[in-house]
């Protein structure tokens, strides 16, 4: 037995080299773990900038899709009328490029036609007519209404004419008639003024009377 500790054998031991093993263990450690952070973090990226552009070119090619379909709809020429107690007030095409405001005065029976000239932007063309000598109606006690129509006469050199036309009627007889209206399309580009009377195309009645003889 050995009474003297200090007299004990000395036994060399690996465990600095374990602890430092360790660490280098542990440094590799943490490089991965920070390696396979930024591959997720990449990954992530990529993945959002495919989703992007995957939302990006549907949304182009449904944009185009839709522009399309818009583009082979039929063009639509809408107009618009409305009657007041001394007014009424229709719009119709007179050319390509622009469309008529039609007024017509109650009291008077007055007609007006006027075109804005779109290069201008001002009434250029002015067409009038009184319905009242084509209706019969008398002043102050007359109640109109007022559309406009299409219809495509044949153009002459002499005439030249819109393919709308204004009906009117007199709602306190019946009796209504048809205009046209001697517009010169030629004129637009040239920013050039014209006026002129409304043509009468025909004219009839809501209350026709019936011949029964003519019914036999």
């Amino acid at each position: 037995m050995i009474s003297n500790p200090s007299e004990l054998p000395t036994v060399e031991t690996n465990e600095h080299r374990s602890c430092c093993g360790f660490s280098r263990l542990g440094g590799l450690s943490r490089a991965t773990s920070w390696m396979l952070g930024l591959a997720v973090v990449v990954t992530a990226a990529g993945a959002g900038l495919v989703a992007v552009g995957f939302w990006a070119g549907q949304r182009s090619a449904d944009q185009t899709s839709s522009s399309s379909f818009l583009e082979q709809l039929p063009l639509i020429h809408a107009t618009g009328a409305v009657t007041s107690e001394k007014f009424s007030m229709a719009t119709g095409n007179v050319s390509d490029e622009s469309e008529g405001l039609f007024v017509l005065d109650h009291n008077s029976g007055l007609l007006q036609c006027s075109v804005i000239y779109p290069r201008s932007g001002q009434f250029l063309a002015r067409f009038t007519t009184n319905v009242a000598e084509t209706l019969g109606s008398g002043a102050n006690n007359s109640k109109y209404i007022m559309v406009t129509g299409r219809a495509n006469f044949p153009r002459a050199s002499n005439r030249p004419a819109a393919a709308t036309v204004v009906y009117v009627m007199d709602a306190t007889t019946g009796n209504y008639a048809c205009y046209g209206i001697p517009f010169d399309q030629t004129a637009v580009p040239r920013n050039q003024p014209q006026q002129g009377l409304m043509v009468l195309i025909g004219a009839g009645s809501a209350n026709p009377l019936v011949d029964r003889d003519d019914l036999r």
